[in-house]
């Protein structure tokens, strides 16, 4: 019996028949924990960082995440493009990974506003140059249509990380309190962790020997099938909704909540985030993925909802817990989709579009979020926004939904 169990859990979690992309898939998991664990170290304390110890407006808040996350977004186009053009998919995620080591010290040692904005930047523009490559390099390892698998185990671990990383961020300001700059310190270490499991355990795809006969040009672009168009439609107003989590720790210290317990209120996200995450995944190789992905959308829409209404610091946790269930349902979705609607030569491209027009969207959902939370008086604005871009999100997808049904052999998302 347990022999049987234990085979049962070892196919449950096998995400490839070839144990070479197999180790090397589960290594781009545990890589991803360890990206994970170090950027939330930093990310959790960063916006009271920013408001109490540098003096910065809820308004530069804003502004500094939404430049911050859309350099991200250009990172990954550019990266993903050249991940194509080089027919290469590891040096870029290499250079990434080495930048996010350099850049955690810089957050230790800022003293003004505008070095933290450099250094948030940096950061994320160093992930930005690691993700679409990565992402692309997933689907390179991936049994055909076994994709939703690969990146829900992925997300998992990633998501898992945070929860790491918040519990450590969370100790350490227990034991020492308001000591920001010990615990960014500390951040390098995992940062350091993840560059070494990229280097000894991550293989390149067999694949990249076919791209490698194929020449990548932008004229290729046409390639893309309708389905792919589509899906970025969906996300682009998805993301407008998608601003920084900063303004959901923000929103729990206008509830009540202190300073050293915000991180942990992260983890309570992060927990819900992973649990979801794999069932998702396997559900997305099974399963209608245009019904699941607006399932998640309408999940986004009452979490917005949700924490609009409450007004005790006890409710807060209620709308985290949901926020984190949206993103365990949507994130590795759309992933997966996007791998399986492209060709081998163009997944890198495909997630250079997608993380293009995400970050435009990121960009202009983060500033309008700080500034109604200025106006507004709390950071409640920012999820008055939120509700209403969630809204039409939905709203787009079941318009897509309900075209694709009228016209045979159109399908959005379709398998």
């Amino acid at each position: 019996m347990l022999s049987e169990s234990l085979v049962k859990i070892k196919k449950f979690l096998s995400m490839s028949p070839d144990p070479v992309n197999n180790r090397s898939l589960w290594g781009i998991a545990w890589m991803s924990f360890f990206w994970s664990t170090a950027t939330v170290m930093v990310f959790t304390l960063l916006p009271t960082f920013l408001t109490e110890v540098l003096g910065a407006s809820k308004t530069k808040l804003g502004m500094i995440e939404g430049v911050a996350v859309f350099l991200a977004f250009l990172a990954k186009v550019f990266s993903g493009v050249l991940s194509d053009y080089w027919r290469s998919r590891k040096p870029l995620i290499m250079v990434g990974t080495f930048a996010s080591i350099v850049v955690k010290s810089m957050f230790a040692m800022a003293t003004s506003i505008s070095w933290i904005f450099v250094a948030r930047s940096i950061d994320r523009f160093s992930k930005g140059v690691r993700s679409a490559p990565t992402d692309a390099l997933i689907a390179d390892l991936s049994p055909l249509h076994k994709e939703g698998s690969s990146y829900g185990i992925r997300y998992m671990l990633y998501t898992l990380g945070a929860v790491f990383g918040g519990a450590v961020a969370a100790s350490i300001m227990h034991l020492s309190p308001h000591n920001y700059r010990l615990v960014f310190w500390l951040s390098v270490i995992p940062a350091t962790i993840a560059f070494l499991v990229l280097v000894i355990v991550v293989k390149p795809a067999a694949e990249e020997s076919e791209m490698k006969t194929r020449p990548w040009h932008w004229r290729d672009a046409k390639y893309l099938p309708p389905v792919f168009w589509n899906l970025l439609g969906v996300s682009f107003l998805l993301m407008l909704a998608r601003f920084s989590e900063a303004f959901l720790t923000l929103r729990a210290k206008d509830l009540g909540w202190s300073i050293h317990m915000l991180p942990l209120l992260m983890v309570g996200y992060d927990i819900v985030n992973a649990g979801i995450s794999l069932p998702i995944g396997k559900m997305a190789d099974r399963y209608n993925r245009q019904k699941l992905l607006l399932a998640g959308i309408l999940v986004l829409t009452l979490t917005n909802l949700v924490i609009i209404s409450i007004h005790h610091s006890t409710g807060i946790f209620a709308g985290m817990l949901l926020a984190g269930l949206h993103m365990g349902m949507t994130q590795g979705l759309i992933a997966a989709l996007i791998a399986e609607t492209t060709l081998p030569h163009l997944r890198g491209t495909a997630f250079a579009l997608y993380y293009l027009t995400s970050g435009v969207a990121v960009l202009i959902g983060n500033s309008v979020a700080g500034y109604l939370s200025d106006i507004m008086g709390g950071a409640v604005g920012a999820f008055w926004g939120g509700a209403i871009f969630t809204m039409l999100a939905a709203g787009y997808l079941v318009k897509v939904m309900r075209n694709s049904s009228i016209n045979a052999g159109i399908s959005l998302f379709s398998k």
